[in-house]
């Protein structure tokens, strides 16, 4: 069914039709509605409300659909911190009601391991390779001065993964069984909307998957603005992690990002800055946290 048929079945007369981004906001005499191409998630969206989740604006489309039709829902205005732990909290929800169990294999546990242990070492050789040619300049550009000033950290975070995703993998190996959930996977401050009630907005990358992959990457986006023991905290209190998850959590997030190198200079000091500020802040976490029990470290 496309965008016209659609609009004749559910008897929509457009007073008014505006692109905004990927979706096109449609507005009738007494209602607003959100068009977007379907990619096939409107069976995800049924799933979720067999689970008792229903915190996505109301959809209109059927899988076959070409076009995923929902209600537009007006975001109020609310302190930027208050709408960060409404995510996490948000979050927790979605992978309580989803969560179930699931036995693994060595193979499935060994592609994990490696796939980690893989990106450890392009970070490494990238971010050491960087190094010994930024060594070598008789005049340092600001953003190279800064990354070599701070190289030791990136090295010390790195380390740490390393430890920490061995505990993982000495643990799990022991266990073989995960637990899975149903993930946003695009986790931001953007794709919250709050009204007379909390609502998940752009679901393209969501899919059942481990749940600590919904914190990795709303961390490694939010980190600025909210510390990663709030995020625990807030999210614990209706989904404590386990230790193995905990390990795996920790092992991800302590791979730093590449930077850009071809960027301009303002952009890449901002960028070398922001790398520094978030390994500093991570491992600063980790030793003013150190693990206490066998569970984990802010407890």
């Amino acid at each position: 069914m496309n965008k016209k048929e659609l609009f004749e079945y559910l008897r929509i007369k457009p007073a008014s039709i505006k692109k905004q981004g990927s979706a096109t906001i449609i507005t009738t005499s007494n209602h607003k509605y959100v068009a977007k191409k379907n990619n096939r998630k409107a069976d995800s969206f049924e799933y979720l409300q067999t689970r008792n989740f229903n915190n996505f604006p109301k959809i209109y489309s059927h899988l076959n659909d070409e076009i995923l039709l929902m209600d537009y829902i007006e975001d109020s205005k609310i302190p930027r911190e208050q709408k960060l732990q409404d995510l996490v909290y948000l979050d927790s929800i979605l992978h309580n009601k989803t969560t179930f169990y699931k036995d693994v294999d060595d193979d499935y546990i060994k592609e994990i391991y490696e796939d980690i242990l893989e990106k450890q070492n392009t970070i490494y050789q990238y971010y050491n390779e960087l190094q010994n040619v930024i060594e070598l300049e008789v005049y340092m550009s600001p953003s190279n001065y800064l990354l070599v000033r701070n190289i030791s950290l990136i090295y010390m975070s790195l380390n740490q993964s390393k430890k920490y995703i061995e505990e993982w993998y000495h643990l799990i190996s022991e266990k073989h069984k995960v637990r899975y959930a149903y993930i946003h996977g695009n986790l931001e401050e953007q794709h919250l909307i709050e009204n007379d009630n909390l609502y998940f907005i752009s679901w393209d990358h969501s899919r059942i998957d481990l749940p600590i992959y919904d914190l990795e990457i709303f961390y490694r986006k939010s980190f600025m603005n909210i510390s990663l023991k709030e995020i625990l905290e807030i999210y614990e209190s209706k989904y404590p992690l386990n230790r193995e998850e905990y390990l795996l959590l920790i092992a991800l997030l302590l791979i730093p990002k590449k930077i850009d190198i071809t960027s301009k200079e303002y952009d890449k000091v901002k960028k070398v800055t922001e790398l520094i500020l978030y390994t500093d802040k991570l491992l600063s976490f980790l030793e003013n946290n150190s693990d206490k029990s066998n569970h984990h470290a802010y407890h």
